[in-house]
């Protein structure tokens, strides 16, 4: 069986949406001959914005794992001077009013710590990844990021050691939508920018998750190189995630999983759930999972809104039967260019969820696309007010009937087997 070595910062026990990725990639890719072997940071110098324990059954058992230190200084300095045991979350969505010391800190990160502050990992990392490589006789380097400084451990090793290096990107780079919240110079941005580039322009192969995100990254290759290297395979969903009871929902419960950050502008939804009357309003709950910025939602908490309800961080099983007893579920994508350039992973768990999606953002987005080809939902931007409300009155009529289930066409291309065999297809093709 070919080895390949997978170095990612995120992985059990930590939590979030970006560990799933390679998680499930490395549970599947033993099925097409390949054998993983995983690099990653020692949990006790991690820095972890979420943690889910329960993840860790999620591994096999003959899964080869190695750890190595970091260097921690930021995230223990941050700790102690803001007295929080809660690191940032991404986009920032737990310090919707972040103070002095927070906003010094967010300049500290933008400026001196480039591409982001996490980077105390890579001189760790870039030891133990050359062992790993030499003793196992490998030939392609998967390096997964957010944080991005991963990426620089993939280029060493290629400049060093001539292995093929495939760089696994989950999120823009330099274009992230917080990018103007960390309060970067025009110097600092000017390096990011060519650290980037760099990147981009040594990796054998640049995996993207969307179409917009791929396009964006081969137009910032260089000249004479190829824009074929930059492909796209999605995030999805695993089967085996859906494997409890068929669930019935009690209430109209319409829920919203994950981080739900300070420019996610639920407003439309608010003024679309007063076509509701008294009683209906009654029969309504948005549920909210996860990490919620209280601006966002202060509209809904009116005197005459629907209920609302918070639950922090659940583990990813129970996020799962989460979606199963919704109704119907909430999807939101900011409305500007850098965010139509991601899906969000929890999409796909959607899709797989079979219940009808409620997206609020622009309808050109990559989620738009994929919502309108499966039929699993329907999307709507902030001034479609009526055509939403109009949406979320046949949703409610269908419940009261029984009916809340959906059929969408052609979703097993998200399946993580099926994304697994094209990933292997990648690095096979690589190896020869």
């Amino acid at each position: 069986m070919d080895k390949v070595l997978i170095i990612t910062y995120y992985w059990p026990p930590s939590g979030g949406a970006g560990v799933q990725r390679w998680l499930k990639f490395v549970k599947y890719l033993p099925n097409y001959g390949i054998e993983p072997i995983i690099l990653t940071v020692d949990p006790e110098f991690a820095s972890y914005p979420q943690r889910d324990v329960s993840l860790l059954n999620e591994i096999s058992p003959e899964c080869k794992i190695v750890y190595s230190k970091s260097a921690t200084g930021i995230f223990t300095a941050y700790k102690k001077v803001t007295r929080k045991d809660e690191l940032p979350y991404g986009g920032f969505a737990n310090e919707s009013n972040p103070g002095f010391i927070q906003k010094i800190f967010r300049f500290v990160r933008g400026n001196f710590f480039l591409p982001d502050a996490r980077k105390g990992w890579n001189r760790h990392a870039f030891k133990a990844a050359v062992k790993i490589i030499e003793n196992n006789h490998i030939d392609v380097v998967v390096t997964s990021s957010p944080p991005h400084s991963t990426q620089l451990i993939g280029r060493k090793l290629k400049k060093n050691l001539g292995i093929r290096w495939i760089a696994d990107l989950r999120d823009p780079w330099t274009d992230i939508y917080y990018s103007d919240k960390i309060f970067q110079t025009l110097p600092a941005r000017w390096i990011n920018r060519q650290i980037e580039s760099l990147v981009l322009n040594d990796a054998d192969r640049i995996i993207a998750t969307c179409n917009t995100t791929r396009d964006f990254f081969r137009s910032k290759l260089s000249r004479g190189q190829s824009p074929e290297k930059v492909i796209t395979i999605t995030n999805g969903f695993d089967t085996d995630d859906f494997g409890f009871e068929k669930i019935t929902p009690e209430r109209f419960t319409i829920t919203y999983l994950g981080t739900l950050a300070g420019n996610y502008d639920i407003e439309v939804l608010v003024k679309a759930l007063d076509r509701f009357d008294t009683v209906e309003k009654r029969e309504i709950t948005l549920l909210f999972i996860g990490k919620t910025d209280d601006s966002v939602i202060a509209g809904l908490r009116e005197e005459g809104k629907v209920s609302t309800e918070l639950i922090p961080y659940v583990d990813h099983r129970k996020a799962m039967e989460f979606l199963a007893r919704s109704a119907a579920l909430l999807l939101v994508i900011p409305s500007d260019r850098k965010t139509n350039e991601m899906i969000p992973g929890k999409l796909f768990e959607y899709l797989a969820s079979k219940r009808p999606v409620v997206a609020l953002g622009p309808k050109g987005s990559d989620a738009g696309i994929i919502l309108r080809e499966t039929g699993a939902g329907k999307i709507f931007d902030k001034n479609e007010v009526n055509d939403l409300g109009d949406y979320l009155l046949e949703l409610h009529r269908n419940f009261r009937k029984g009916l809340f289930e959906t059929d969408p066409k052609g979703i097993d291309q998200y399946s993580r087997k099926n994304l697994t065999a094209k990933y292997a297809g990648i690095i096979n093709a690589d190896e020869n």
